[in-house]
């Protein structure tokens, strides 16, 4: 039996210190006086934890008393944060920056980083609004804006690099949030995420192997009128509508017996299944006093619930670091990425024309899948408002969308450490990163038994073959591009400390080159499917008409420098300063005035409980913080919009007899046009309570940007007969917000626990906007409206009956009835118009309000992680205004039998009839006089607040003593899942709340579970 006293270095005693014998389950606890007893043999080694107190252990060897002094922990402020360029110290970082570890971005299932760190983040807003595998990344916000740029390895690279590491290749990441921590980025650096990769270690080598496999389906499963549901609510719209039904008894029973040509198909439930996904990684790291090495290799499949959705990717990192001599140090990096997508040949996303889930929803329930002609089995396709749809043929025969993506990435750098001046380095890093692409789409026509509506005059359900929308021609498309950056930072670096004072100086260069090409190929005609090959192509079509292939091609190159600055100083741990400038250049613009920009940021902090005056022992650490600093973007400007362009016309004209090319004037550049630029402002604090009990960062935020790049076409009048530029800097925006993240950990007895709770607010308005004209009014106007907003009639509920609509102003032109939306009058004329009395009236698709709670614990052997995220204030457009066309219209979900489709249930079963007068949705209907109902307005915007448990695992270390004896140095097994819970007011409709606003169709967010397990050696 060992026994002793557990103090802190005044000599109190520690109260619930927990004393476990390292590789066992054995533990203990100190009592009041700070007093334990355990089992322990001598060989043991005994660990000794406390919150807020540096963890110890001690071999027990031939002593049976063992009295211990723990200190107080203060490598959370000694802990090295990677900030733009560099690293410091988090006690000394006077900037808004948080991170996240390699621990906390194992906590998930899902392989898209963005969905991983974004609910983790205070200031940042993750939107996902696609569970297609491949195309399941969130889309990122920070503190309103977009404009986040992504570094990995210390080299700024794509968001679709940073979505495509694999987690466990992950060191860590530094999410910089104001001006004074990403100004040094320049360039359209609103927000960074700096990613940090593993690296080697002067241990003995090790291995370790990760293997997941996982299941998928939607996480809110839609519900669509089965056959005899749409039969019933079809004849009920047309008998309102003063029709005669179409649907009998007996064809009902036929739906249900599934005769003649009748059936009762759950499109929806037939092709949204159950997707599957594997991950698995092999990585080893090691090294010694002159080299350390690590190397990864990652495989991801993903199987997507929808057939023939498929995703595979294979990550390879390689991370050397070699001391040359004891002042030169070398690194290099060496990274690929191989990713493959399919799909058929119609696609999943929903700006797509006949989309594989718009099919779904479209196609009639009260057909069979298949039907049989002539002994051959064909698809069922059924029609539509536009075209007819067969979505399990377009699926399974319409052919293929393949991609291949491949992705090199190399980084490197020399360092010299000057042995005549200590502190001193220089350093050179490069990047040469290379990437390939190849599309490759074949279409297919396919045959399929094409259903003939029923009328009331009908007794029987007829069918004819025929070909599906793509018509009968087989036509081959192929696309090949490549790209290459090479990036260059040279920098000299100064960091000392001189008895109180600490001073740390870099000077930087950079430079960023991209070259790429592309072409592509469409041709028509293939003798056999089997040789999908462009060679094969016969240039004809389905009806035997000559049709020649069509060929494209373009080329990129561009270049873009900066210089930074950045001088850090403090003085006696209690007072800090940083200053860093930047000085950009960009081919965007022309002329050296507006070419080049300034952008300087500076910011203080203070160590509060380090003045001598400070005295309150229960505080470890308190700090504020204030900050100011400008950035840039070229965002919204296109290559040479500064200088007037010119239009080439192929075969435009024939002169002599033969075809002659032309070309005209198309643009007038803007030589003034320059930088948009923001002011950004930070207040901020940090704090550290009781040990580490409480913790606590705070922080309030102005964002005013101004000479945003604004398109100002409509701003002339036709008498310059277009003679004008098309962009200039006019828009003005603001942003502002806070963000406060509270973590909290203790333990009892053996349960370790914590928590986290963080809360963002952002919201972004137009000061200014090129778009406005003087004489409209306030409410069509978007200057002081929040970016984002949503234009529309404002509603005034249902037209309840007759009385109602005449005591009450109808649209122009649009007739009313009963169960119609009834819009307000806005501009006091009494008389409702489009033009007039719709406005801005719905806040953004983003949510101005985000956080998460994340709860986690473990105890003997055991662990288990929560994270809950949510998003308030923010609307889902079930219809509004298309984007891209601007077209107002109806869509599946605010229409019943929208474009000669199906249904949603929760849409016919409440809406307004002569019996539910009081109901939630417009009249049930087919067809009406008029499309009332379809324009944009606040009835449709409907509150996408949301709660969601994002991800959940629970997992089992194995104690080491069960393992030595196999080779093996630990093992975990784990389970987990994404997505699990939802609580939404959309969800009673079953409507996912990050669907994406306006839409027919799209591929569902996904909820998984997955089990794995992880094994080092």
């Amino acid at each position: 039996m060992i026994t002793g006293t557990v103090s802190d270095t005044n000599g109190e005693p520690l109260v619930g210190v927990s004393i476990v014998v390292k590789g066992t389950t054995r533990g203990q606890v100190t009592n009041i006086d700070g007093r334990y007893q355990i089992e322990a043999k001598a060989n043991d080694i005994l660990t000794f934890a406390s919150v807020g107190m540096v963890s110890q252990e001690v071999k027990v060897g031939n002593r049976k008393t063992i009295d211990i002094t723990m200190k107080e922990d203060v490598a959370a402020l000694s802990e090295v944060v990677v900030v733009g360029y560099g690293t410091q110290k988090r006690g000394s970082i006077t900037d808004a920056i948080s991170t996240v570890s390699d621990k906390e971005i194992l906590k998930a299932p899902t392989m898209s980083i963005s969905n991983i760190i974004g609910p983790r983040i205070a200031g940042v807003a993750a939107v996902q609004s696609s569970g297609q595998p491949g195309s399941d990344n969130a889309a990122l916000t920070m503190r309103g804006q977009g404009g986040i740029i992504y570094v990995i390895d210390g080299i700024r690279r794509t968001s679709a690099d940073f979505n495509g590491l694999d987690p466990n290749e992950i060191e860590s990441v530094s999410i910089l949030k104001d001006a004074a921590a990403v100004s040094v980025y320049g360039l359209d650096a609103n927000g960074a995420f700096i990613v940090t990769t593993k690296k080697g270690s002067k241990n003995k080598t090790s291995i370790s192997y990760t293997g997941a496999f996982g299941l998928s389906e939607n996480a809110q499963n839609q519900v669509w009128l089965d056959g005899p549901g749409y039969a019933y609510w079809y004849n009920k719209a047309r008998e309102l509508q003063g029709d005669a039904p179409v649907f009998t008894d007996e064809m009902v029973q036929k739906m249900r017996d599934g005769v003649d040509g009748w059936g009762n198909t759950n499109w929806y439930k037939k092709l949204f299944g159950t997707g599957n996904r594997m991950h698995h990684n092999v990585s080893a790291s090691g090294g010694n006093d002159k080299v350390k090495f690590f190397a990864s290799m990652g495989y991801l499949k993903e199987n997507g619930n929808i057939d023939n959705f498929d995703y595979d990717r294979l990550n390879l990192r390689s991370n050397i670091d070699a001391r040359i001599t004891d002042n030169l140090t070398f690194t290099l990096g060496i990274a690929g990425r191989i990713e493959k997508r399919n799909a058929p040949r119609y696609s999943a996303d929903p700006n797509d024309w006949h989309n594989i889930p718009q099919q779904i929803i479209r196609a009639m329930p009260y057909v069979p899948e298949t039907m049989e002609y002539q002994g051959k089995t064909y698809a069922v396709s059924t029609p539509s408002a536009s075209s007819p749809v067969a979505p399990l043929a377009s699926i399974n025969e319409s052919g293929y969308s393949k991609s291949n993506r491949s992705f090199v990435q190399t980084n490197f750098s020399l360092k010299y450490d000057a042995p005549w001046l200590k502190g001193l380095s220089v350093k050179f890093q490069g990047a040469y990163d290379a990437n390939f692409y190849f599309n490759k789409v074949l279409s297919n026509p396919f045959e399929v038994m094409q259903m003939s509506l029923p009328t009331s005059a009908s007794k029987t359900l007829n069918y004819y073959k025929t070909y599906d929308a793509q018509g009968n021609s087989v036509s081959l498309s192929e696309a090949a591009s490549r790209g290459y950056n090479f990036t260059t930072q040279t920098s000299v670096t100064y960091d000392n400390r001189f008895d109180k004072h600490t001073v740390g100086v870099l000077l930087l260069a950079e430079t960023r080159e991209n070259k790429s090409n592309a072409l592509s190929a469409t041709g028509t005609g293939l003798d056999f499917l089997q040789l999908d090959e462009l060679s094969k192509i016969t240039n004809l079509t389905g009806d035997g008409k000559e049709k020649m292939p069509t060929i494209g091609g373009y080329s990129g190159f561009t270049r873009v420098a900066g210089f930074v600055g950045r001088l850090n100083y403090n003085y006696d741990d209690k007072y800090y300063l940083e200053a860093s400038a930047r000085y950009d250049g960009s081919y965007l613009f022309g002329g050296m005035n507006n070419r080049w920009v300034f952008l300087p940021s500076l910011s203080l902090g203070w160590r509060i409980n380090n003045e001598k005056w400070f005295d309150a022992d229960w505080v470890n650490n308190l700090k504020l913080r204030a900050g100011v600093g400008k950035t840039g973007t070229s965002s919204g400007l296109n290559a040479f919009q500064w200088r007037n362009a010119m239009t080439l016309v192929k075969n435009a004209l024939v002169l002599g007899g033969g075809s002659q090319s032309m070309m005209y004037a198309s643009v007038l550049g803007n030589p003034d046009l320059r930088w948009a630029q923001c002011m950004n402002y930070n207040l901020g604090v940090d704090a550290t309570l009781w040990n580490g009990l409480l913790g606590i960062e705070f922080d309030v935020f102005y964002k005013y940007e101004y000479d945003k790049i604004s398109s100002v076409v409509g701003a002339f009048p036709p008498s310059r007969g277009g003679y004008y530029h098309n962009s200039a800097n006019i828009n003005k925006a603001d942003y502002k917000g806070f963000e406060v993240a509270l973590t909290h950990r203790n333990h009892i007895g053996n349960f370790n626990y914590g928590g986290k709770l963080i809360w963002s607010y952002a919201y972004g308005r137009w000061l200014k906007y090129a778009g406005d004209t003087d004489n409209a009014p306030e409410y069509q106007r978007i200057t002081g409206k929040q970016i984002g907003a949503k234009y529309g009639f404002m509603d005034a509920g249902l037209f309840r009956d007759e009385a109602d609509i005449a005591n009450s102003p109808t649209v122009v032109g649009y007739k009313a009835l009963p169960g119609y939306i009834k819009y307000v009058v806005r501009n006091g004329d009494g008389v409702i118009t489009a033009a007039q009395d719709q406005g801005y009236v719905g806040k953004s698709s983003t949510p101005t309000h985000t956080g998460s709670f994340n709860l986690f614990g473990d105890w003997k052997g055991f662990d288990f992680d929560l994270l809950f995220s949510w998003g308030l204030d923010n609307v889902v457009a079930l219809t509004g205004q298309y984007s891209g066309s601007g077209i107002q219209d109806n869509t599946a979900y605010t229409k019943p039998f929208y474009h000669g489709g199906n249904s949603p249930t929760y849409l016919v079963e409440k809406s307004w009839t002569p019996d539910n007068p009081n109901a939630e949705f417009p009249r049930l209907e087919i067809s009406g006089p008029s499309n009332n109902n379809g324009f944009s307005s606040t009835f449709w915007y409907r509150s996408g607040n949301y709660m969601r448990l994002k991800t959940a695992q629970i997992g089992y270390n194995f104690p080491k003593q069960w393992l030595t004896n196999i080779g093996i140095e630990g093992a975990r097994l784990y389970v987990e899942g994404f997505n699990l819970l939802t609580f939404s007011s959309l969800t009673k409709y079953n409507i996912d709340p990050e669907s994406p606003s306006v839409n027919n169709g799209y591929y569902p967010q996904q909820k998984t579970y997955t089990m794995g397990i992880k094994l080092t050696f």
